[in-house]
Order: structure tokens, then sequence, then C-alpha cells
């Protein structure tokens, strides 16, 4: 009797070990586009000597701009409402970007960047200076950074302009496709 009640205890414990239960947990994601961009600002520029006049100012701007995108993008720029006395126009300042110097962001895919290229005015189209047909992400880092270099009034062209301070603003819009 002993035995067969041990023997009926050991096979309750075994089917109720082995019973198993299986339940559902269901997750509803949904996945939305990711765009932000800040720009930092550049430095002042002062024409003030032979060299600047004729040849023009040079500005490097490392990681200027700053991109997060959950899918590719592209930034565009053109040339604001100049103010000041000198009457400067918008073609007088170009630009050319390239990957930033602490960039951690994605450059897989196709990366393309502007290289010398002339800023229309306001109610023109604006110029492409960077596209990507990735995200930005790269499972660790989230952000592109890029460098601009700014070529500002080459070949003389502010000679025998009204002295004073002028304002050329470069307005930059990135959109998603």
């Amino acid at each position: 009797m002993k035995r067969i009640l041990l023997l009926a205890l050991i096979l309750t414990g075994f089917i109720s070990v082995n019973k198993a239960f299986a339940q559902t947990a269901s997750l509803s994601i949904t996945l939305s586009d990711v765009l932000s961009m800040t720009v930092t600002a550049p430095t002042a520029v002062t024409f003030d000597t032979e060299a600047k006049y004729t040849s023009g100012v040079s500005l490097p701007m490392a990681d200027h701009i700053t991109v997060i995108s959950s899918k590719g993008y592209t930034v565009k720029a053109i040339s604001g409402v100049i103010t000041g006395p000198s009457t400067l126009t918008a073609a007088t300042v170009k630009l050319s970007t390239a990957i930033g110097a602490t960039n951690g962001g994605n450059t897989a895919g196709t990366l393309t960047y502007a290289t010398d290229v002339a800023l229309p005015a306001v109610g023109g189209t604006a110029a492409t200076v960077i596209s990507s047909n990735q995200t930005s992400w790269n499972l660790l880092v989230s952000a592109n950074k890029f460098n601009v270099t700014y070529k500002i009034g080459e070949g003389g062209v502010y000679a025998g302009k009204t002295i004073g301070a002028n304002v050329i603003p470069v307005i930059y819009t990135v959109t998603q496709p």
C-alpha cells in the first residue's frame, strides 16, 4: 500500500511538473518619423585688409550642422534678406560641407556634400548642401554632424562698398523624402 501511495504521489508530481502553460503578451509599437537639425552661430567676419577684399574670406565651422533623422534626409540652404549699408548680394556667399570633425553617426549609404555652392537669394530655389539616403543613427549615436566652410566675398566683390556692419542670413532647412 505504501508503494502504491508513493507511486501515485510520484506520478502526480511528475504530471504536475510537466504541465506547461503558454500565454502571449502583444506589444503594440508605432514608429514615427524623427527629424531635427541644429546650426551653431557662425563667427563674425571683418573685411579689414587688402587680402580679404581681394580674395575674400574662408570661414571654416567645425560641427556646424547637426541632423537627427530616422530615415534619409536633405539639407538645403538659401540666403535670407540681407541687411546693412553695403548692398551686398546673396551669391557672394558660397559654402561647402563635409562630415563633421566629431561625427559619430551613420555614414553608410549615399551621403553627398556641397562644394562651393553659391547661395541663391531668398525667393529663389534653395541649394542642396547635404543629402543622405540613410538614417543618422548607427545603433549607438543618433546624430550626424557636418562641417561647413563659408567662402565670403571672393573676387573683390566687396571692394568699393559702403563700410559698416552687414548681415547675410543663411537659412537652412531639412526634409525627409
